[in-house]
């Protein structure tokens, strides 16, 4: 057997070989997270025209500088969210390459990303739930019972969502890292 023909022989049981395990599924956990991310991305433009453009409409209803304040710290919250998305998702649609390698540092890539995302999001919602709660306390003079049950609810509800998402990733960016060659 000559050199020629067992390159040969090696390159058609190359291209005949099945995908490896781990490949295979990064290829799905990308293609699956990619899906994800998409549509985060339509939600995201909805609630920006839907909460953006309200604001918008109650300001120009009623042009009080109680509405005006509103609409703006609502543009300038969405403007952050935004940019905060922008940066974070950048890179992280498609790997450079179709190697294991490259959708394993793609996956990697996301998780730090992910958990960015948890720490910008507690921080950004306490920020809005703090101006929410003065903006109803300047225009009732008041905070009732219910307001203030149903905030903390949310606030409770949100702060477990975002602890189990973050043990979640945790965990993954550490099955992920494992994964890498030494």
């Amino acid at each position: 057997m000559n050199l020629d023909s067992e390159i040969e022989l090696w390159r058609t049981e190359w291209q005949s070989a099945s995908e490896a395990p781990a490949l295979a599924e990064l290829r799905r956990r990308v293609a699956r997270e990619s899906l994800y991310m998409r549509i985060l991305l339509v939600t995201e433009i909805l609630v920006t025209i839907v909460i953006g453009g309200g604001s918008i409409v109650i300001a120009a209803r009623d042009p009080r500088p109680a509405n005006i304040l509103l609409a703006s710290a609502t543009w300038l919250f969405i403007t952050v969210a935004w940019i905060f998305a922008l940066v974070s998702r950048r890179n992280s649609w498609t790997p450079v390459a179709s190697t294991t390698a490259a959708f394993l540092e793609l996956s990697i890539r996301r998780c730090h990303a992910a958990l960015r995302s948890v720490i910008f999001g507690a921080i950004l919602y306490a920020v809005e739930m703090t101006f929410c709660l003065t903006w109803i306390f300047h225009e009732t003079h008041a905070l009732n019972w219910t307001t203030l049950l149903i905030v903390t609810l949310i606030t409770a509800i949100f702060a477990i969502f975002l602890m189990r998402y973050r043990r979640k990733k945790r965990t993954e960016l550490s099955y992920l890292k494992n994964l890498q060659p030494d």
